[in-house]
């Protein structure tokens, strides 16, 4: 909540060693680590959303059982007259800090936190704004979160805050602005028995476009207009704001806050989210010096909150959790053909989300999709996708989903969790897997990555030589070798006495035309192709033209990676060279005439 100034002492004081009595009775197995595992932060929970162990920010607020318990901290919270958020105590172990940082997540916009200190040493310093204060033990304090602040716990005791997330009322600010400066003392009442008002109300599914207009306007103006082009960028940023405000309201006359308009809200994001993610990364708001880019970010987030109307429908809280694969897009490559560049090229773009590496659990956790009797190869049909395990694997993709900045999904604030997100992933075994996740994800696009075939065979063997990749250290009838390397191709079985540039060439060979077949069975918009030497080479278009075709934003992070060297990527096991194939020649020779005709069909597919 922004104030106007750093810190606010409200006129309330309590008695600190009875609440310090009070909160002994709760063990240390009731403390939970810090959401981002901050050393010497931890908390205990009073009200959270549904009552639970969590930290989210949305959802009906209910108290946890142990503010049973707490009756003094019942009265406390009471005592400021005002609906009860998120509350929990907050405990500083001696040395810990709080970090500098600044709360921008549109939740803080229009809540404050208020602090009780109940244990505390005069060496605790809270610095917000440019200034430092202690707060002692028994008062009450709010502060300017919008602001960077941080704590600094430099005693050899621990520091413990009730603190208390609330709207206010008209009371609550009468304290903060000066209107009552009463002061009082709120004793415990072993008689007082208070009833408490909590956060119930989910809020409506879209932001009306009042609401849009004033926080987006109010960022516009508050954009740094010394920076570098700053005064520009303002300017550009209202015109388009005002315009984004008028379809916005627009659109919600026409369909109001419902399923019905979605789509068009979307579309309207994305475009000016598009507008949003062209400003500099550096540049900064006035206020806080925070970059502007992450509190628009942070606002746009909390436009559509589609969770409100799936809820009313159901009270499957997975379903409202797990969010909706819009569009996925599947990098689909033999092993050993630049998936691994590919993929880490495209991931920090923003609008992706992904596993952060190959999904090989997330399938291989359900065992019909391992290679059993009935099925001997790592093929999948979209006979196996029956809806038991698509919500299985469903289900295992979104534990573990991260963003561009590396946040797992699942840990953010229920209130900033996208409901709907753009994922991006590339496990090599998903080349003979195109039926299954078409299926599993019905509007799903793919890119189809090959390479030379002769570097990339050439590849394979270097790669099954090292042991690095294998899959199957044992596999019946196996004879000449004991371990399979990468995915396993239908008809390994007839291989079992080949060489290794034999094998490998098989590989290379079964995996790109299963490809090709299985993409030609899609309509053309569906999916695209790319040459890894082309990639390499012409890295700029390449990225853009991916990008489009995969519906996300061409951005400043996409440009900065497109315009310098590409890092070899995390799986390379050599120097990259565009020769490395000839210490195999020998080997190769034998195999090369029946890569020529699929090669030459792969170099003719269109790249638009």
């Amino acid at each position: 909540m922004r104030l106007p100034k750093p810190f606010v002492r409200l006129p309330l004081t309590f008695d600190h060693e009875k609440l310090a009595e009070e909160i002994s009775q709760f063990g240390e197995d009731e403390w939970r680590a810090h959401p981002q595992r901050f050393e010497g932060n931890s908390s205990l929970i009073f009200v959270s959303t549904n009552g639970e162990e969590n930290d989210d920010f949305s959802g009906p607020m209910k108290p946890a059982a142990r503010l049973e318990k707490a009756p003094y901290i019942r009265q406390v919270m009471a005592s400021f007259n005002t609906v009860v958020g998120r509350s929990r105590l907050m405990r500083l172990t001696p040395g810990a800090t709080v970090h500098h940082h600044t709360d921008t997540h549109y939740f803080w916009r229009d809540h404050h936190r208020i602090h009780v200190p109940i244990l505390t040493q005069p060496e605790v310093a809270f610095f917000c704004g440019g200034e430092q204060v202690h707060m002692a033990a028994g008062e009450s304090w709010t502060f300017n979160n919008w602001l960077g602040h941080s704590v600094e716990n430099r005693s050899d005791e621990t520091r413990i805050h009730l603190v208390i997330d609330t709207v206010g009322s008209s009371e609550l600010w009468q304290m903060i602005d000066g209107r009552d400066s009463r002061a009082r003392h709120i004793e415990f009442d072993a008689q007082d028995d208070p009833r408490l008002r909590f956060e119930n109300y989910q809020g409506l599914a879209v932001l009306p476009a009042s609401e849009l207009r004033t926080e987006l306007l109010q960022l516009v103006e508050d954009v740094a207009e010394n920076e570098p082009g700053g005064s520009r960028h303002r300017d550009e940023l209202r015109i388009r704001t005002t315009d984004f405000i008028h379809d916005w309201r627009s659109v919600w006359v026409a369909a109001g806050p419902t399923v019905d308009g979605f789509r068009e809200f979307k579309d309207l994001l994305a475009d000016y989210r598009s507008q949003i993610d062209k400003l500099p990364d550096t540049l900064p708001l006035t206020s806080n010096g925070r970059p502007a880019k992450e509190a628009f970010w942070y606002t746009l987030d909390a436009a559509l909150a589609p969770q409100n109307l799936e809820e009313k429908k159901s009270g499957n809280s997975t379903a409202i959790h797990r969010p909706r694969f819009d569009r996925p897009v599947f990098i689909v490559a033999a092993p050993r053909s630049g998936s691994t560049l590919l993929f880490e090229s495209l991931v920090p773009n923003r609008e992706l989300w992904s596993v952060g590496d190959e999904a090989h659990k997330h399938f291989e956790i359900i065992p019909s999709l391992r290679p059993n009797k009935k099925n001997s190869s790592n093929r999948f049909t979209a006979e196996m996708a029956t809806s038991d395990v698509v919500d299985t694997v469903l289900n295992s993709l979104a534990a573990d989903l991260v963003n561009s900045d590396g946040l797992l999904h699942r840990e953010l604030p229920l209130s900033s969790r996208p409901t709907e997100i753009r994922f991006l992933e590339k496990t090599p075994k998903n080349a003979l897997r195109i039926p299954f996740i078409v299926k599993a994800f019905p509007d799903a696009r793919f890119i189809f990555l090959f390479r030379d075939a002769r570097q990339n065979i050439s590849s394979l063997m270097d790669s099954w030589r090292s042991q690095l990749y294998v899959t199957y250290p044992r596999l019946p009838g196996w004879t000449s070798r004991n371990q399979w390397s990468h995915l396993l191709i239908p008809g390994w079985q007839d291989l079992a006495n080949s060489s290794l540039a034999e094998i490998t060439a098989r590989q290379w060979l079964v995996t790109n035309q299963t490809i090709l077949d299985d993409l030609q069975q899609l309509p053309p918009e569906r999916w695209c192709a790319v040459e890894h030497d082309s990639f390499v080479s012409n890295t700029m278009n390449e990225m853009q033209r991916l990008c489009d075709f995969s519906h996300v934003i061409f951005g400043p992070r996409m440009v900065e990676i497109a315009s310098r060297p590409l890092k070899p990527s995390k799986y390379t096991l050599t120097a990259p060279d565009p020769d490395k194939w000839k210490k195999n020649a020998a080997a190769l020779d034998p195999v090369m005439a029946s890569t020529e005709q699929l090669m030459a069909t792969l170099r003719e597919l269109p790249r638009s």
